[in-house]
């Protein structure tokens, strides 16, 4: 037995074969793993980030803005003051000459050729009041970081739909599978009895090729059977996000969760338009919008800022005092206004309240189709209730048809056709049963969708 392990782990070491085991996940596992991984949800998270770091800078204007700037050069450009050589004025006494001269030496500029420079300030600049633009823009982001998480709320219900949506079409199709196996194995044994009955002479050979037809197309039709699950399949490991290599295979039973889930009363309309995500981003739109058009209307109200000022620079004075240092400080209090915009700000209010309306709008549109489709699932779940309470009916007799027809048949007393159809009646009926069943949780995750539930 060891030697047996040794060689298969060898030989799958030298030709890649995957010795991974194979993953097994229920329903809520991939719900889960979805949830975890895929990149719709990534992105959403990424968003709300984003919100966080818009509220970080909104709220940096509460905060005094502080800034140092420093410059040392070597230039040949700034003018120095220089006397002139001294002018002879009078000494005037109410416009009269006394006789007597001063002399005087006037100032004139000149370039300096060899001054270096050096100057260094230090700011503070606080605002006092801003038409409460501060307030609105932290508000403002805020109303972000709801929306951003309503729209990834709402990214997550669709997502688990369809999780839900596929995994339910998937485990359809493997009970769909057994059913057209259990009706294989079936025509098997009544074609061993053909074979039997043809070999004295009971039965005729249509009776044998027949039944051989009948095994043909049954197993074609699970060939293609099978082909709808892989596709299904594959959509689903997309969904989970499952690494291209692993194996998985997704358990459960359509009549195992169509007990399990209970088919619960839907939730009311009203209650479905509230909870709704795309609603609720909605109204987070629109508070936003509300606080955007504050903050563009503040943009003409009055700036009050203080401010504070150290500087300290060396060069700049004029001859003799280009080797002195000098510092001081300078502090009060500014007012800015804006006179006249050109309408900027007129323009982007009137912007920002159409686009209030267009998402109002917008926000009743979806009502309105929540309403549509919340009455659409209603109606088809009462439809598909009362088809599975006919088809069960329908089934208890089938069932009962066809044992009577297989007696029949092994009797002699019905023919080869006769038991075909009724065995393909139940087949047909089973199979409806199963896709009723997978609809109606079809049904309910579109209401639970609509609902806003992330389960």
């Amino acid at each position: 037995m060891k030697k047996t392990a040794f060689i298969i782990i060898v030989f799958g070491l030298l030709f890649g074969v995957n010795l991974k085991a194979q993953k097994t996940l229920t329903l809520q596992d991939a719900i889960n793993m979805a949830l975890a991984n895929n990149p719709a949800i990534n992105a959403g998270q990424s968003q709300i980030k984003v919100a966080k770091a818009k509220n970080t800078q909104a709220k940096s204007s509460f905060y005094p803005k502080a800034s140092i700037l420093s410059k040392y050069f070597y230039t040949n450009n700034l003018p120095g003051m220089y006397p002139l050589e001294g002018v002879n004025v009078p000494v005037m006494n109410n416009g009269t000459p006394t006789g007597d001269e001063i002399t005087m030496h006037p100032m004139a500029p000149y370039p300096n050729l060899d001054r270096d420079v050096l100057t260094f300030d230090m700011n503070l600049v606080y605002p006092l009041y801003t038409g409460n633009k501060r307030k609105n823009a932290v508000a403002l982001t805020h109303d972000l970081d709801v929306l951003y998480n309503k729209n990834l709320d709402e990214t997550k219900a669709d997502l688990v739909k369809k999780v839900k949506t596929a995994y339910y079409n998937y485990i359809t199709i493997n009970e769909v599978i057994k059913v057209y196996k259990l009706a294989l194995q079936q025509f098997n044994r009544h074609l061993e009895l053909a074979q039997k009955a043809y070999s004295v002479g009971v039965r005729s050979e249509f009776d044998v090729l027949n039944f051989k037809s009948k095994i043909a197309g049954f197993k074609s039709k699970i060939i293609e059977l099978e082909g709808k699950r892989d596709v299904v399949l594959t959509a689903l490991k997309n969904l989970v996000v499952l690494p291209a290599g692993d194996s998985v295979v997704f358990t459960g039973s359509i009549n195992d969760m169509f007990v399990v889930s209970g088919l619960s009363t839907p939730a009311g309309l009203t209650h479905i338009q509230t909870n709704n995500y795309k609603v609720q981003s909605l109204e987070s739109m629109i508070k936003l919008m509300g606080k955007k058009k504050k903050m563009e209307q503040a943009a003409n109200l009055p700036v009050v800022f203080a401010f504070g000022n150290y500087h300290i620079y060396h060069g700049r004075d004029f001859p003799p005092f280009d080797a002195a240092w000098r510092n001081g400080y300078a502090v009060g209090v500014g007012v800015k206004i804006n006179l006249f915009d050109g309408n900027l700000t007129k323009g982007k209010v009137d912007e920002v309240k159409a686009v209030s309306e267009k998402l109002q709008d917008y926000k009743d549109g979806i009502k309105l189709k929540l309403h549509f489709e919340y009455e659409k699932a209603v109606e088809n779940i009462n439809d598909l209730k009362t088809k599975m309470e006919a088809e069960k009916e329908s089934l208890e007799v089938g069932e009962k048809a066809y044992e009577i027809a297989k007696v029949g048949y092994k009797n002699g007393v019905i023919t080869n056709i006769e038991l075909n159809d009724a065995q393909l009646n139940v087949i047909k009926i089973q199979t409806s049963i199963l896709n009723i069943k997978k609809e109606l949780l079809v049904q309910y995750a579109q209401l639970d969708y609509l609902n806003g539930a992330i389960n």
